[in-house]
């Protein structure tokens, strides 16, 4: 597990999350772009919840390991924002036939 610093304030997610979400904020500064995500989280008692972050080309993420009994996995948000973070890094915008305009058929997370 890892716990993602941002803007003051911190959430615990998976390590698979946690590296998916720094990616795509990478990527997102490198295109001048902003979204919003909604990060699959756990609260204090270790119940699943969501933590919504506005991430952009400001953005200052960090993510640093904790220990836990307990791994958060989440594939589907997981694929998508890695297929997210593949149309940015595409030079032509395109991502499995599609173009940036089918970036917003990702939208959900």
């Amino acid at each position: 597990m890892k716990r993602i610093r941002y803007a003051g304030g911190s959430f615990v997610t998976g390590d698979g999350i946690a590296d998916a979400v720094l990616d795509y904020a990478a990527e997102l500064a490198n295109a001048g772009k902003a979204a919003k995500v909604d990060v699959p989280a756990v609260d204090l008692e270790q119940r699943s919840q969501r933590v919504s972050l506005v991430i952009g080309p400001s953005s200052q993420l960090m993510a640093e390991p904790v220990a836990s009994d307990r791994e958060l996995e989440d594939g589907a948000f997981t694929d998508k924002l890695v297929r997210r973070t593949r149309v940015l890094q595409s030079k032509s915008g395109t991502f499995d036939g599609g173009d940036l305009a089918s970036f917003e058929d990702l939208d959900g997370l």
